[in-house]
């Protein structure tokens, strides 16, 4: 799993620079727009406003860096994680900082799909939406990190009566 974690988070780097190096070069080239990473299509939305193909390209690129801290959290927690001695604050403190990021991204890519919705309804474009189910991992994820918690303080307990 280390090693997917890794290949995961090196991919949405990439990912990522590629959407970041696509903009600015639309900036020169609109037909770039046309043909982006993972065979997104946004001509429409730059031929219609540069403001708006901004603001989705730059969510894009958002989502895809959340997607990269939230593997590299996930990096450090296989990192930090012992089977011997699962219960420790730090394995407790990455899943609470990673259930906060798979939040976070959650919000952008809610931002992203209403923007996405208001103005593709509105000029019957082309939509790309991404799916939602992000607030129900992060509640997963915050559950067990209180279940890691309480387990840290009994055992802190046990320690103290031996």
């Amino acid at each position: 799993m280390y090693v997917f974690t890794w290949l995961a988070f090196i991919g949405l780097c990439i990912q990522s620079g590629i959407l970041l190096t696509s903009y600015f070069l639309s900036f020169s080239n609109p037909d770039v727009s046309k043909k982006l990473f993972g065979g997104i299509n946004l001509f429409q939305y730059y031929n219609y406003s540069f403001y708006h193909y901004s603001f989705i390209l730059f969510y894009k690129i958002m989502i895809g860096i959340s997607e990269a801290w939230i593997a590299y959290l996930l990096i450090r927690l296989l990192k930090d994680l012992d089977i011997a001695n699962p219960f420790n604050k730090s394995v407790c403190k990455l899943m609470k900082q990673t259930s906060i990021s798979i939040l976070c991204l959650w919000f952008i890519v809610m931002l992203h799909n209403t923007h996405i919705q208001f103005i593709g309804k509105k000029y019957n474009f082309e939509m790309d939406l991404y799916s939602s189910e992000f607030l129900f991992v992060s509640g997963v994820l915050f559950i067990f990190s209180q279940i890691i918690k309480r387990g840290i303080e009994i055992q802190q307990e046990n320690d103290l009566i031996i």
